[in-house]
């Protein structure tokens, strides 16, 4: 049986090898569980997609020198996880899953 760590290892360089084109950022570890009943590691990591949350916040009306101001746009980098099921007894690869946290 892997340990933790070896499970951990092989999920990061899954997501390296299959991200690779996407360029992925701050890859890192969110979470870890062992499952009894299937015998594997679901190792969850996080990171910097690509896409971005933009929002728009309008000036104070009660402002004077905001009246002239142009609203402003705030833009937030979204986070992705992903579960990996690494197979406790060989470390075979199960699966992938898009791991939702909102």
């Amino acid at each position: 049986m892997i340990e933790v760590t070896e499970a951990v290892k092989l999920a990061r360089k899954l997501a390296n090898d299959f991200y690779q084109d996407e360029d992925i950022k701050n890859l890192g570890l969110e979470e870890v569980v062992f499952d009894d009943d299937s015998k594997e590691w679901r190792i969850t990591l996080g990171y910097d997609s690509y896409r971005v949350k933009t929002t728009e916040i309008a000036p104070n009306p009660y402002s004077a020198i905001s009246a002239f101001a142009p609203s402003n746009i705030e833009k937030e980098t979204l986070r992705e996880y992903k579960t990996f099921r690494i197979g406790a007894e060989g470390a075979i690869f199960k699966g992938m899953l898009i791991r939702d946290v909102g």
